[in-house]
């Protein structure tokens, strides 16, 4: 079997939390997540904004970085890159081929993200970097990634989610996602509720864990540095990445705060907030549950027409709910994939107001939601997924000459 598709076969195995699989597969690699300092993300939404401002704050201070992120936008490839640049296809295929050979010595199959992590770790060890970015999958504390001893942990925040797998409540979410903490190292916090908080120090305490806040630097501060990425919330993610920065000053010498600060300046991380079009105004953004689509809601000025398409895992009531308070017109469709939800089990969420429509083609959706948006003036919004953002912003690409991703 080739080794992409062996790879995206793992797809079938589905989500499986726990770490035996996954550290049995790094010790036959000889555990190449050990070879260099890592940072290790977890929380509800913003980690990956935070970590293309650390990785932009490392690189500006002239180290290699890799960085793992998850789910990919466009390409799998994407997922693991380094200097944001992503992995070659021929490497990609290398890797695989040497991963899939040691699988097959474990009765237990590895999943899809198992694999995926083992990917990150083994091209990062080839590639010698100087420290690698890793971001959580899900949860924390069962988390394949959840292997490493980071230098520092960061907890961006926490809401609701895969409450199947996590908890129905914030506490449990919080205690999942508080099993990143390591004994004795820092763990950076951004903007948690209380009953998150008291359960983070908690744990932090038991390992004895320094606890800090984003917003407790009294020398490193962003200033009057305009941020690139738009909406408010970012202010935090670079605030918590900066934090962050001052922290692991010790393991990386040439990170200063000028440095880190240049980092901030060209931070590059596609689809959050992207202004993509500007005639009409084609906003692309990730927002995939009910937080981040009340975040990004907050950003905007004006009502806008809302492209619509939810993965089945997510809560699209609440999802529908809050973007109806902004929306001109919503329209419903599904991306390609078995993960999309069917549009009658959106539109079903949507009152008589705001006017919605629903269009099963994906591509049809974007050039009608383009038609509206030029007729009535208001921008076009379109969200509710990752996969939805990233669909997008290829078939922008390719019909209506948007600029290509920069990392």
């Amino acid at each position: 079997m080739d080794p992409i598709d062996y790879l995206f076969s793992l797809e079938f195995h589905g989500i499986k939390l726990g770490l035996d699989n996954i550290t049995d597969l790094l010790n036959q690699l000889e555990n190449p997540q050990n070879t260099y300092p890592t940072i290790h993300v977890g929380g509800t939404n913003g980690k990956g904004s935070t970590i293309a401002f650390l990785d932009h704050m490392l690189r500006a201070s002239g180290y290699k970085v890799g960085r793992f992120t998850s789910p990919h936008l466009c390409e799998l490839n994407e997922r693991f890159m380094i200097n944001g640049v992503p992995i070659s296809s021929n490497v990609l295929r290398d890797i695989t081929e040497n991963i899939a050979f040691h699988a097959k010595q474990f009765d237990s199959p590895n999943t899809f993200f198992e694999a995926n992590t083992a990917i990150a770790f083994e091209y990062f060890k080839l590639q010698k970097v100087d420290v690698a970015l890793i971001e959580v999958g899900m949860g924390g504390r069962f988390d394949s990634t959840n292997v490493i001893e980071p230098v520092a942990s960061i907890i961006t925040n926490i809401a609701l989610e895969h409450t199947q797998y996590l908890g129905n409540t914030v506490e449990k979410i919080a205690f999942e996602k508080a099993g990143i903490i390591k004994k004795e190292v820092p763990v950076i916090v951004g903007n948690l509720s209380p009953e998150a908080t008291i359960v983070i120090e908690k744990q932090a305490e038991s390992l004895n864990a320094p606890m800090l806040s984003y917003d407790s630097n009294a020398d490193w501060t962003i200033g009057e540095s305009s941020l690139p990425l738009a909406g408010g919330h970012q202010a935090d993610n670079a605030r918590l990445a900066l934090a962050t920065a001052k922290s692991i000053h010790p393991h990386f010498p040439k990170l200063s705060l000028d440095t880190a600060l240049e980092g901030i300046r060209t931070t590059c991380w596609p689809c959050r907030m992207e202004n993509v079009l500007s005639d009409p105004l084609v906003i692309v953004d990730v927002a995939h549950n009910p937080a981040g689509i009340d975040t990004l809601i907050k950003s905007l000025e004006n009502d806008a027409i809302f492209i619509l398409s939810v993965s089945t895992d997510k809560d699209a009531a609440a999802m529908i709910h809050a973007v109806s308070k902004s929306a001109e017109h919503i329209i419903f469709t599904q991306f390609d994939g078995h993960r999309a939800t069917p549009i009658e089990a959106l539109a079903i969420h949507c009152a008589d107001s705001p006017p919605h429509t629903s269009i099963h083609n994906f591509e049809e959706a974007i050039d009608q939601g383009i038609i509206l948006a030029k007729k009535t003036g208001a921008p076009l919004i379109i969200t509710g997924s990752i996969f939805t953002a990233g669909q997008a912003r290829s078939y922008l690409v390719q019909a209506y000459q948007a600029p290509p991703m920069q990392f």
